[in-house]
């Protein structure tokens, strides 16, 4: 968890208990209290949003390499072997991934984690090639535990600048904690060569 996962929770809480004040307030018969109140919520949300967004904006790409971890919160994928194979015009990638739990208590599972794909420079989008008996990114994992997968990819052999990124669903339409969106950046990703 990081420091603005943490200013999240805490914000969170105090709209929560915000609107809950609001709402005894317009019980009471303090209703032009209770509109100020929810107005001023209102604007410190819309706030906290811009700051989000103005840090994305301000933000680069974060890059990873073979055998560096991507995290997120305490679950992590790293790539830990590439093998490209030529075939005629395309070239097969063979990529060794490690899902491991850097949680010392609780099990992690990364629920909204699809899948991985490959991109290339043009930013053109490769999707794994599955045979059924590849390990799914959202598995359980212990408390510091580690799982080795595959996945094999197919390419043209001209693509260049070649890199993992995991693919997740998105919640929600806005982006809620400061460094974790990608709005206007390509977001995290891990280049294998």
């Amino acid at each position: 968890m990081t420091i603005f996962d943490l200013a999240f929770l805490l914000l969170a809480l105090a709209a929560v208990v915000t609107v809950i004040g609001a709402g005894v307030a317009a019980i009471c018969g303090k209703r032009r209290e209770a509109v100020k109140v929810l107005q001023n919520l209102g604007l410190y949300a819309a706030a906290y949003i811009g700051i989000v967004y103005v840090v994305t904006a301000l933000s680069r790409q974060t890059v990873h390499h073979v055998a560096e971890a991507e995290c997120s919160d305490d679950w992590c994928i790293a790539v830990q072997d590439v093998k490209q194979t030529p075939k005629n015009t395309k070239i097969d990638y063979e990529l060794t991934l490690r899902i491991f739990s850097r949680a010392q208590r609780r099990a992690q599972r990364e629920n909204i984690a699809t899948d991985v794909y490959l991109v290339d420079a043009d930013w053109n989008r490769y999707d794994p090639i599955l045979d059924g008996s590849e390990i799914p990114l959202n598995t359980l994992l212990q408390p510091m535990e580690s799982v080795t997968t595959h996945r094999r990819f197919e390419l043209p052999a001209d693509a260049k600048e070649i890199g993992l990124k995991v693919g997740r669903r998105d919640i929600l339409p806005v982006c809620l904690i400061i460094g974790e969106c990608e709005a206007f950046h390509k977001g995290q990703i891990i280049r294998i060569n």
